[in-house]
């Protein structure tokens, strides 16, 4: 009987035990310094009476951690990670419960840094999920420098002769300074204008869309920006500066060099306000040419390169409002005056044998630009948030152009054809819009409902007077041409996005997005054939209507798209459908008069320009496109991660491309639209791997991406003759391209010395089709190679860095295989400066180019060579005073010459630039910080000897 009492009560026991439910342990791991979260930080569960491990996970990338099956008793919690001091806590688990330990923080260990600061300075790179991140003292720039001559010297960024500028081989369109954005979306403003000295960190973010971020589904429509994160110690007070510089040109007509800036930057805790102004003519204009963008297909011609003068002024603010709301607004005004002489020549393709277009021309081109932004965001609890957006821009242009131009037969250097030509044009036109953001979530984790709304009103109107007259004409006949054109285009359009965000459970969530837009687009012309030998041209002008013919577009594209998205500890992936329904509706009408309205009242003004009373074409197309999405990202660690993307996205034609007539304001190269153009459609996949060791900070990256698209618009070459090409439009299959990209950098053991690489290979398969007796197509198969090489050395006494980069480019074309091309460009140079007693800084950089495989003539090789010699004169409480001489183009070397593939052969172009000048200047810096701010001297000194020491990396907090 007691054997089965013992019996009973172990079953018993055993039962109680056995039938008792586990535990659940969940936390947050995050930085004592700056509570970001720690991903991949190893989490261990010990049992407290002999340190045996019963469970282990890491953190995900939001820095939680989950153990599981955890059975009640007494545990030491430890965490630990790689450059942290290791965290242990007691847990006691009572019964059956799951158990929220909060947030556990993690100190850096200070032991090590100390001995990090020993070995050298900070990281000069370092990686987090989407972002790279640069510390820009361990670039070293001239005094006065502007985050533009900063940009330049970072490996994976590249910034053009125009002032354009691409972050691994992506253009940056938005620059952010601590996470708010500067000017909205023109870069160039802070690039140009920002001094260097007051940015401590430069990151390169992949960021996602508004709507994206306020959901968390990726949207495809994501922009990589620049974020510039400002010293710690200039956040709070004013500081400024300003410069006046005069020289002269050295042998090239001594002509005056001037320039001048200043710019204050002030800061408190609820806002900043900044002010730039800047005047000079050495080509610097300090903000986007809002004209570029406006008249595209219009009667303004710009001409290539030059030389400018230019003015601008813009103000700035950033103010917290109140705790729950916040302005951002900006005004700005730029204007510039450029001259510009260049030369083109185009070879193009033909059936048999090739032609060479070569066309001088002389240009004086004139902008004006006014722009308005605001961003106004209210956040008044955690569960909602709206941000409204107005804009406002205006634009004046005008230019006058002379151009001399002849057509050769490349084979035979026999001349076909020489014209010569006279235009002016004027332009203005008015962009007024704005986009609105909101998002609610709901008391439901995960759910989310958001919208976006955007609307845009475009106006601009040009006109041109231009003369030719045909000087050579070895088979044509054509006569010499005196015409009027007006243009005018107006363009409304709106766009909306609605989306739903359900969550599903276990860190699933589906979405359901639709979105609409819908734009009309008036594309007014008239051409007026005038006779000089009348007593009145303008009286008896008349309308030409087969080069009078204006276009009407009404489209509309819709988007359904439902989506998953899941969530795992160390990657999440999304995969989507959606469904693009176009309709569009082209319409092309010409007047049927041949008498200019007498009503204008002289030749200056302008001459009435009529949408047209008959009907020529009109074209319906309903288009649907399918296409699936999918995203996909996993973290190794909290510095490695691997993204891959895939999507698809329509393309609209332009006015020009659709317009029912023969352009013939370029009289030997004609233009002619198609109104039957359907909706382009290009499918795209990318995907990146990057990495970052922090102890030894090498940090690399690869990029994978291409395309492939339906109904591609493509130009369409044609001849008239010997003497008149025609290009057109139409929709063709088959182009597709694909690009990787590989960028390292890494410091060496002293951490004084520093390698760093960027490598490009490409492929393009373009077709396009050359029209004469018949039609042939032409595949071109472009592939180019690109390898840029640097090495740096600092100390506390001078600066070194050399470089060396490869440009390769080779052409084949499946028409005409004898016209094929390669070419090479090689470049290698160095720049250096050096630290002497008594506060004089000389800084020097060379730069040597060689080309070949161009056309013979342009075939020239470059020595560009700068220097500066500078000395500080005064250092006071008010402020400090520094003059530099600078020398621009030492050698007198310095040519313009580009080279580019067109689809039916290819182009090269060399325009006039800035004659080598000295110029000396006058720099005066002043800061006033109150007492209780955290600004240091070094914060102030030009980033002459950066880079000592270590501080654990950070990444301030702005939207992704």
């Amino acid at each position: 009987m007691k054997r089965f009492w013992n019996l009973f009560l172990f079953l018993i026991l055993s039962v109680a035990v056995f039938g008792q439910t586990t535990a659940t342990l969940t936390g947050t791991i995050v930085d004592k310094a700056d509570n970001e979260p720690i991903i991949a930080g190893s989490v261990e569960l010990l049992q407290r009476k002999d340190s045996v491990r019963v469970v282990n996970s890491i953190s995900n990338v939001r820095g939680g951690f989950t153990l599981k099956n955890v059975r009640p008793g007494n545990y030491i919690l430890r965490i630990t990670y790689l450059g942290y001091l290791p965290l242990t806590k007691n847990v006691s688990v009572q019964n059956a419960q799951s158990i929220n330990l909060g947030k556990l923080s993690l100190e850096a260990n200070a032991i090590l840094l100390q001995e990090m600061i020993v070995e050298g300075k900070k990281p000069e790179i370092i990686v987090k999920e989407d972002t790279i991140e640069y510390d820009a003292g361990s670039y070293k720039v001239t005094e006065n420098a502007a985050v533009e001559d900063l940009l330049k010297k970072l490996p994976g960024v590249e910034i053009d002769k125009d002032g354009k500028i691409t972050a691994n081989g992506k253009e940056i369109k938005k620059i952010m300074v601590d996470g708010k954005e500067f000017f909205s979306d023109d870069p160039k403003v802070a690039s140009k204008n920002l001094p260097a000295e007051m940015i401590e960190k430069l990151q390169i973010v992949d960021r996602k869309s508004d709507m994206a971020r306020m959901t968390g589904f990726d949207d495809g429509e994501e922009e990589t920006i620049i974020n510039l994160v400002v010293h710690a110690g200039m956040k709070k007070g004013t500081m400024g500066n300003a410069m006046l510089g005069a020289g002269a040109d050295i042998a090239v007509d001594n002509d005056s060099r001037y320039q001048g800036t200043a710019f204050i930057n002030h800061m408190n805790n609820d806002g900043q306000y900044t002010l730039i102004l800047g005047k000079n003519n050495n080509n610097n204009m300090g903000a986007e040419d809002l004209g570029l963008g406006r008249f595209n297909g219009m009667r303004i011609r710009r001409g290539n390169g030059g030389v400018a003068t230019s003015t601008m002024a813009a103000f700035r603010m950033n103010k917290a409002l109140n705790p729950t709301l916040n302005l951002n607004a900006d005004v700005r005004y730029n204007g510039s005056d450029r001259l510009s002489k260049s030369m083109v020549e185009r070879v193009s393709l033909r059936q048999s044998g090739s032609q060479l277009d070569s066309t001088f021309t002389h240009n004086n081109y004139l902008s004006d630009n006014i722009a308005l932004n605001f961003n106004l965001e209210w956040k008044p609890d955690t569960m909602n948030t709206l941000t409204i957006r107005p804009n406002f821009s205006f634009n004046t242009s005008s230019s006058t152009e002379y151009e001399e131009a002849s057509l050769y037969n490349f084979d035979t250097q026999t001349k076909l054809r020489a014209t010569e030509s006279n235009a002016n044009n004027q332009g203005k036109g008015y962009n007024a819009g704005g986009s609105l953001d909101y998002a609610h979530k709901f008391s439901k984790p995960g759910r989310v409902f958001s919208i976006n709304a955007q609307a845009t009103y475009n106006n601009s109107t040009s006109w041109e007077k231009s003369n030719t007259d045909y000087l050579h004409q070895e088979t044509s006949n054509f006569p010499d041409l005196n015409q009027h054109s007006e243009n005018d285009n107006h363009t409304n359009s709106y766009r909306t996005t609605l989306a739903w965000v359900e969550p599903l459970g276990g860190n699933r969530f589906l979405q359901a997005n639709y979105r609409i837009s819908h734009s009309d687009t008036k594309n007014i012309n008239s051409t007026y054939d005038l006779n000089y030998l009348l007593d009145d041209p303008l009286l008896n002008a008349l309308l030409n209507d087969s080069l009078s013919r204006s276009t009407v577009r009404n489209s509309t594209n819709q988007r359904l798209g439902l989506s998953f998205k899941a969530v795992h500890r160390q990657f999440n992936y999304t995969l989507g459908f959606n469904v693009d329904p176009n309709r569009s509706i082209n319409e092309t009408w010409q007047p049927s008069t041949h008498l200019a309205d007498r009503s204008s009242s002289h030749y200056n003004s302008r001459m009435a320009n009529v949408l047209g009373d008959t009907l020529i074409s009109s074209t319906l197309q309903d288009i649907v496109n399918f296409s699936p999405t999918a995203n996909f990202t996993y973290n190794f660690g909290q510095r490695t991660n691997l993204r891959i993307n895939y999507d698809g996205e329509t393309t609209q034609p332009s006015a020009t491309q659709l317009r029912d007539y023969i352009d013939k304001s370029r009289p030997t190269n004609w233009v002619e639209g198609n109104p039957k153009l359907k909706t382009g459609y290009s499918q795209n996949l990318q995907i990146r791997f990057q990495k970052y060791v922090p102890e030894t900070q090498l940090m690399y990256n690869l990029n994978l991406s291409g395309g492939f698209s339906t109904n591609d618009i493509i130009n369409i070459t044609q001849y008239l003759g010997d003497s008149i090409r025609i290009t057109s439009y139409d929709n063709i299959n088959g182009n597709w391209n694909t690009r990787l990209r590989g960028m390292f950098n890494q410091p060496l053991k002293n951490k004084h010395f520093s390698i760093a690489n960027n490598i490009t290979l490409s492929y393009n398969n373009r077709n396009s089709l050359i029209v004469e007796a018949d039609t042939l197509k032409n595949t071109q198969k472009t592939f180019s190679f690109m390898d840029n090489a640097q090495f740096k050395y600092t100390s506390t006494l001078f600066d070194v860095s050399l470089d060396a980069s490869v440009n390769l480019n080779d052409i084949a074309n499946s028409v005409n295989r004898q016209q094929n091309q390669q070419t090479l460009s090689v470049g290698i140079g160095g720049s250096t400066t050096w630290y002497l007693p008594y506060n004089w800084t000389i800084e020097s950089n060379i730069q040597y180019t060689k080309r070949s495989g161009t056309l013979a003539s342009y075939n020239i090789p470059e020595t560009m060579w700068n220097a500066s010699l500078s000395k500080q004169i005064f250092n006071k409480q008010a402020g400090t005073g520094l003059l530099k001489l600078y020398i621009y183009d030492i050698l007198r070397d310095r040519n313009d010459i580009t080279s580019s593939a067109t689809t039916n052969g290819y182009l090269t172009t060399q325009a006039n630039i800035i004659p080598s000048y000295v110029m000396c200047s006058f720099i005066y810096k002043f800061k006033a910080f109150p007492k209780s701010s955290s600004a240091r001297e070094d914060d102030f000194r030009p980033r002459m000897r950066g880079g000592e020491g270590l501080r654990r990396d950070s990444f301030d907090s702005f939207p992704r």
